[in-house]
């Protein structure tokens, strides 16, 4: 699971925008020193909350309609 963690964040900083909160995130890590490791698996960590808050933000909107 690692390993898939990495090789998504690694897709995250070939094709992602400058101005993207994640890749930002890695730029940030990466600055402050921090191990490759380290820095890619804070950011698989940061990408699975944004991921899970809006997809909890569009179920509740659902519900809600519902």
């Amino acid at each position: 699971m690692e390993k898939d963690a990495v090789s998504g964040m690694s897709c995250v900083l070939q094709t992602s925008p400058i101005n993207e909160p994640v890749f930002k995130y890695i730029d940030k890590k990466r600055s402050e020193g921090k191990h490759y490791y380290v820095y890619m698996m804070a950011a698989a960590n940061k990408f699975l909350r944004i991921y899970y808050a809006r997809v909890k933000e569009h179920l509740d909107r659902l519900e809600a309609a519902a």
